[in-house]
């Protein structure tokens, strides 16, 4: 009868494990087929979901589009990354066509060497990579097309870029959708377009001007204009330095006549600066107002201070020690910004994490202004209003944080502003000058008041824009990649959509950059330095002057024949001053070894949550786990023999 049953048991565990493997093979089969595209987003923005802006942007879309996906298998099979990021842009575009409700029509082809779908992805400006030495191409490009001919590609998809994925696609499909683009008007002073290097080279455009020109129409207006097209349907003025009166004018009319607009103004741009005047001699003034249009208006600007902001400071290298070590300092006019200081309750700010600025200024109402400000980048509360004298012509990172006194307010960094304005000009246009544009023969009417609420925006910084302040360019095979490390491209780009009345991708910014700061620990360092760095500093000084006084001793030739014939008290005091300095940079390293003493006992600890306390309680509960399951096969086995046992005396 045992036996028996033992066989019974052990025919249905078989049988259980046939049943279990065809569920598994059966379930893998369906989810392949059924739920390609299913995904579970556990990412605290939700980075892997389609934002609401791309499911808008879907339902906009009146005539059918054509994407053409161009993805060398080969490419797969050699590089196991690009055959998991190409599986994702599959799925990923196949969830546009399927909630296109038919208007997306989606095309995928494998680009062989030498055949007519390479030479067609070639037509289309897809960028087609080497792989070996064979001179054959793979491809990983999209092209997409509607019923007029336009065109929007991306020539490459660059895993660099995988975490804006969705918003480059869903830019693609708005411009097929809706291909009359918004018109930006600029009027700027720094070289965004690009400019010839000494040398002969010529710099590329900014990164920021190439983002804008993907998603709006650019006009470059000039510096000198008479009036600004009412077409325009958002003006984007950069370092505004020295415009002619008629300029302002234009300006001025523009703003007042119902014209959006961004400002950027600087108390010392850093950008401006890099440049040489005409004779090649460095800037002496790089500052840039609009003070004329902001009084009138009830805009403050003080082009005399600049934010230094110990809380927000940017880590900088500030040169190396005397022993060769680097000096790593809190560059408090270099600013990194997180979410604590960007408005979270302002579409243009609430998605971003980080913003970087450099030298920025603080904008604030004119007392009795009729304006609204609504701050949208703030610094910290303990920011210092530093004279601009400190920081020309070149600031010493050190000596500022040595001097770095807290204040006890705010500073706004960008506002966005509304209400009514009076014109700047109340004597009406003014006359133009020698060399700029003549009046047009049918000026429009001088307005010397808004009929309606102006709205603008000012940001006190042009440094921002600068690619080094925000994204890194990579070369690739020719192509420049860019990388942003802050949200200032998204920041400029939500803004204008904003200003335009075109803001389908405001919430698609901003999740692309995972910056995830430890706060804690930059807490801890910015503390540790306060404690350790005025007595590294007294120890550098000491060892410069040990060090000094030792070349002085080892430089003296009593003969004057270029021989170092030194007494024996010399030589004394040269054996005491060595020995000085051995003694003060066991000194300075104890406390530079005190600078990290906290930093390193923090991530010790956190390196054990995340490596070393989760398995040990993956295996404390697998052990509880096997005790209770074998008490439970314990007690059965008990169990059963008692049973047998009583059945057995009972026959």
């Amino acid at each position: 009868m045992a036996a028996l049953n033992t066989r019974i048991r052990t025919a249905h565990a078989w049988a259980a494990l046939a049943l279990i493997a065809i569920l598994f093979v059966a379930v893998n089969v369906i989810t392949s087929t059924a739920f390609t595209s299913a995904r579970l987003d556990l990412t605290e923005d939700r980075l892997y979901t389609l934002s609401p802006a791309t499911l808008a942007t879907l339902e906009e879309i009146e005539e059918p589009i054509t994407l053409r996906y161009f993805f060398s298998e080969r490419l797969g099979r050699e590089v196991a990354s690009y055959a998991t990021y190409g599986q994702r842009v599959r799925n990923l575009l196949q969830e546009y066509a399927n909630l296109s409700d038919g208007k997306i029509r989606l095309e995928m082809f494998d680009p062989e060497p030498f055949s007519l779908i390479e030479d067609r992805a070639v037509s289309y400006g897809l960028q087609g990579v080497p792989l070996d030495q064979s001179g054959e191409m793979v491809y990983f490009g999209l092209a997409g097309s509607n019923m007029t001919d336009d065109e929007q590609t991306i020539p490459f998809f660059q895993p660099a870029r995988e975490r804006f994925l969705e918003y480059d696609l869903t830019r693609i499909v708005g411009a097929l959708a809706k291909p009359q683009r918004k018109i930006i008007g600029m009027i700027s002073s720094l070289p965004l377009e690009g400019r010839f290097m000494p040398g002969g080279q010529a710099a590329p455009p900014w990164t920021i001007l190439q983002q804008m020109r993907q998603v709006f129409s650019v006009r470059t207006l000039g510096n000198s204009v008479a009036t600004i097209a009412p077409d325009i349907d958002a003006l984007f003025v950069v370092h505004p330095k020295d415009l002619p009166a008629s300029t302002l004018y234009a300006i001025d009319q523009y703003v007042l006549a119902g014209g959006r607009a961004m400002f950027f103004v600087d108390p010392n741009s850093e950008a401006d600066a890099m440049i040489p005047d005409p004779r090649g001699a460095p800037k002496m003034d790089t500052s840039s107002s609009l003070a004329r249009l902001f009084d009138a208006w009830g805009v403050k600007f003080d082009t005399s201070k600049v934010v230094g902001d110990r809380l927000a400071a940017r880590r900088v290298n500030a040169g190396s020690s005397a022993g060769g070590a680097m000096i790593p300092v809190d560059y408090v006019l270099w600013l990194n910004l997180q979410r604590g200081n960007l408005n979270q309750d302002d579409p243009v700010t609430g998605d971003l994490q980080q913003l970087s600025l450099a030298t920025a200024g603080a904008v604030a109402l004119v007392e009795g202004s009729g304006l609204s400000m609504t701050p949208l980048v703030s610094s910290s509360p303990l920011a210092e209003m530093i004279d601009i004298n400190r920081v020309r012509p070149r600031a010493d990172p050190i000596r500022l944080l040595r001097e770095y006194k807290p204040g006890d307010t705010q500073r706004v960094l960008a506002a966005r502003f509304a209400g009514p304005l009076t014109t700047a000009f109340p004597e009406g246009r003014p006359a133009p000058a020698e060399g700029q544009p003549a009046t047009p023969e049918n000026p429009p009417a001088h307005r010397s008041a808004s009929e309606r609420d102006a709205a603008f925006i000012v940001v006190a910084d042009t440094d921002m824009l600068e690619d080094r302040f925000w994204v890194q360019v990579q070369d690739f095979f020719g192509q420049p990649v860019p990388t942003p490390f802050a949200n200032n491209g998204d920041f400029v780009m939500n803004a204008l959509e904003s200003l335009a009345g075109d803001a389908r991708l405001l919430d698609l910014r901003g999740r692309g950059i995972i910056a995830r700061p430890f706060s804690v620990i930059d807490d801890i360092r910015r503390e540790a330095d306060q404690r350790y760095r005025a007595e590294e500093q007294a120890l550098q000084d000491r060892l410069q002057e040990s060090l000094a006084k030792l070349e002085e001793l080892r430089s003296t030739d009593s003969t004057g024949s270029g021989g170092a014939i030194l007494s024996v008290a010399q030589r004394g005091e040269i054996a005491s001053i060595q020995q000085t300095i051995l003694d003060t940079r066991q000194e300075l390293r104890g406390v530079q070894r005190s600078l990290r003493q906290d930093i390193d006992s923090l991530q010790s600890r956190l390196l054990f949550l995340n490596i070393g306390l989760v398995p040990l309680i993956v295996v404390a509960l697998a052990i509880v786990i096997g005790i209770y399951r074998l008490s439970r096969r314990r007690r059965r086995t008990a169990a059963r023999a008692a049973t047998q046992a009583a059945g057995a005396k009972g026959a």
